[in-house]
C-alpha cells in the first residue's frame, strides 16, 4: 500500500492551474478556489485546495527555497521551472497575474481593433437605485427612506429617470451611445454571491469549466496576442478563463515588469540569465516565458510612450483602472478584451439617501459614471470602436429592509455604451412593483442578461458562428438590436 502524504504544502493548490480555478468573492474572506476532483467541480477554501493537490501530485520541493531579507537562496532551476507551470509571470512581476497571454498583435490583421470592456459590478448593483421608474406608485411606497425622487433623477424618457448622482452619464445617452437594459439576469439566480458570480461569469451550464469571454477568445480567431484580453485587478477573472489559451492580467502597467533586488544593471544580467534559461526549456515553459518578456517589454514602451497621465477620471481604483485599459486601447497592442471589477454595492444597509451627496450609493454611483465618462473622453477616436457592457450577479430587492438597506434580490440593470450602440432608449420589462408583480419580493427576470452579450458577440465583434459555443445551452431571443 503507497504511504499517505502527510507534508502540507502552502501554495500547492496554484501550481495545478489545470485542475484549480481561482474565485474572487467580494468579500476576501469568502474567496474559494474551484477544484476538479474526479471530473466534477468542487469549491475549497485555500488551505482544503493546497491539502488535496499536496496529497494526490507529486510538486517541486518550494520548502528547499530559503526566502531572506535580499532575495530568495537555494533556487534551483527546476523551482522556476515547476513556477512557469503555475503563472511564469508570477516569478517576473511585482502585480498579481493570475493568467496571461502570449506575443503582440496578429500581424497582417485588416481594419481597427474592436475593442470589449466588461465591467462586473460586485456585491449585487441595485439598479432601481440607478435608473429609477418614476411613475411607480409601488416603488416609492417599497421605500420609504432611500427612495430616489423624481426631481432627484434626470428624465430618459416617460417611464424612467436616471439618478442625478450619475449625470455624467447623460452625454453619453444624449447622443444615443447608452442602452440600458431592465430585468436582466440569470434565469439561474440563487441570490448567493460565490454561486452566482461564477454562474454570471461562466454564462453556460455548471459543467462547463470556462468562462463566456474566454470561449469568445479561443473560438474568434486562432491567433493569440500578448494583450489579447487583459484582466484590470488583482483577481482572476472568471469570464476569461479557457484551456485553449491565456489572458493577461494586470493590475498596473507601470508596475509590470521585471522584479529584481538591485538596479537597472541586475536587472538586465538577471534577466538576461531568465531568457538563456528559458530559451532550451522547451514547450509550455519556453513558450510561456517568451511571451511574459514579451509583454513587459511592450508595457515599458506604453509607459514611455504615455508618461502623462490622463486627466478627469476619478481618484480611485475604479477611475485608475479605465485608465489603465485605455492606455493599452491607444497603444494599438491588439487588445480585444478587457474585464474591470467596481464593487462595493452589497449594501444591505444605510444605502442613503439621493439628497445626501455622501451616500454609500450616492458616491459610487458618481465614481461609476464619472468614470466612464472619462474613459470615453480619454479613447477619443478609439471609442467609435469600443463597447462597454455592464453586468452584476445579482440585483437588490425592491422593498427596504429595516437598516435602511436593501437585500439580495434577482432582476437587474445592464448598460451597454460605446461608438456603434444603438442607444438612447430603456429596453427590456418591467412591470410595476406591485407585490403581485415581483416575484419573491425582487424584480423578475423577465430578459436572459445572454441576449444583450450574444448580440454584442455576434454583431459588434463579428463571431456569430460561434455564438452556440460562447454560449453553449443558450438559445438567443428577439434581438434587442442594441449594436
Amino acid at each position: 500500500m503507497a504511504l499517505r502524504k502527510t507534508r502540507f504544502t502552502q501554495g500547492a493548490a496554484l501550481m495545478r492551474e489545470d485542475i484549480v480555478t481561482p474565485m474572487h468573492h467580494h468579500d476576501e474572506a469568502q474567496d474559494a478556489l474551484l477544484v476538479e476532483v474526479d471530473g466534477v467541480t468542487r469549491p475549497m477554501t485555500g488551505c482544503q485546495a493546497d491539502g488535496y493537490v499536496t496529497e494526490n501530485y507529486d510538486l517541486p520541493e518550494l520548502t528547499e527555497v530559503e526566502h531572506v531579507d535580499g532575495g530568495p537562496r537555494h533556487v534551483k532551476r527546476r523551482h522556476i521551472l515547476a513556477g512557469a507551470a503555475a503563472g511564469f509571470g508570477a516569478l517576473l512581476t511585482t502585480t498579481t497575474m493570475p493568467r496571461y497571454s502570449f506575443a503582440a498583435p496578429p500581424e497582417g490583421s485588416s481594419g481597427p481593433q474592436e475593442l470589449l470592456v466588461c465591467v462586473f459590478m460586485r456585491g449585487g448593483f441595485d439598479g432601481l437605485s440607478a435608473v429609477v421608474p418614476v411613475g411607480d406608485p409601488a416603488y416609492y411606497a417599497a421605500r420609504s427612506s432611500i427612495a430616489v425622487k423624481a426631481e432627484q433623477t434626470l428624465g430618459l424618457d416617460a417611464t424612467w429617470g436616471l439618478n442625478a448622482h450619475m449625470k455624467a452619464m447623460k452625454p453619453i445617452w444624449d447622443e444615443g451611445q447608452l442602452a440600458i437594459i431592465q430585468g436582466s439576469g440569470s434565469p439561474d439566480v440563487s441570490r448567493s454571491h460565490f454561486v452566482d458570480q461564477v454562474t454570471v461569469e461562466r454564462a453556460a451550464p455548471a459543467s462547463v469549466r470556462s468562462g463566456w469571454l474566454g470561449r469568445h477568445l479561443q473560438t474568434a480567431s486562432s491567433q493569440t496576442g500578448t494583450f489579447r484580453g487583459v484582466s484590470i485587478g488583482t483577481s482572476t477573472v472568471f469570464s476569461l478563463t479557457t484551456n485553449a489559451l491565456d489572458t493577461l492580467a494586470v493590475s498596473s502597467i507601470d508596475d509590470f515588469g521585471l522584479d529584481v533586488w538591485g538596479g537597472d544593471r541586475m536587472k538586465s544580467h538577471v534577466q538576461s540569465v531568465l531568457e538563456e534559461m528559458y530559451g532550451g526549456a522547451g514547450g509550455q515553459a519556453q513558450e510561456t516565458a517568451a511571451s511574459t518578456f514579451d509583454a513587459a517589454t511592450t508595457l515599458q514602451q506604453i509607459r514611455a510612450d504615455q508618461s502623462t497621465a490622463p486627466e478627469g477620471y476619478p481618484d480611485s481604483t475604479w477611475g485608475k483602472g479605465l485608465a489603465e485599459i485605455a492606455r493599452l486601447a491607444k497603444a494599438g497592442v491588439g487588445m480585444e478584451v478587457a474585464c474591470i471589477d467596481i464593487g462595493d454595492w452589497d449594501m444591505h444597509a444605510g444605502l442613503g439617501s439621493a439628497a445626501d451627496e455622501q451616500a454609500w450609493f450616492s458616491r459610487r454611483a458618481r465614481d461609476f459614471a464619472e468614470g466612464l465618462a472619462a474613459f470615453r473622453k480619454d479613447l477619443g477616436e478609439h471609442w467609435s470602436r469600443t463597447t462597454v457592457v455592464t453586468m452584476s450577479e445579482f440585483g437588490r430587492r425592491v422593498a427596504e429592509n429595516g437598516s435602511g438597506g436593501l437585500d439580495h434580490g434577482q432582476g437587474n440593470t445592464m448598460f451597454v455604451l460605446g461608438g456603434g450602440v444603438k442607444g438612447g432608449r430603456v429596453l427590456g420589462t418591467v412591470p410595476s412593483l406591485e407585490e403581485a408583480n415581483l416575484s419573491l419580493g425582487d424584480v423578475p427576470i423577465t430578459l436572459d442578461y445572454r441576449q444583450a452579450l450574444s448580440e454584442i458577440v455576434s454583431t459588434k465583434l463579428g463571431n456569430g458562428s460561434s455564438v452556440a459555443d460562447v454560449f453553449p445551452g443558450f438559445t438567443p431571443g428577439t434581438p434587442l438590436g442594441i449594436v
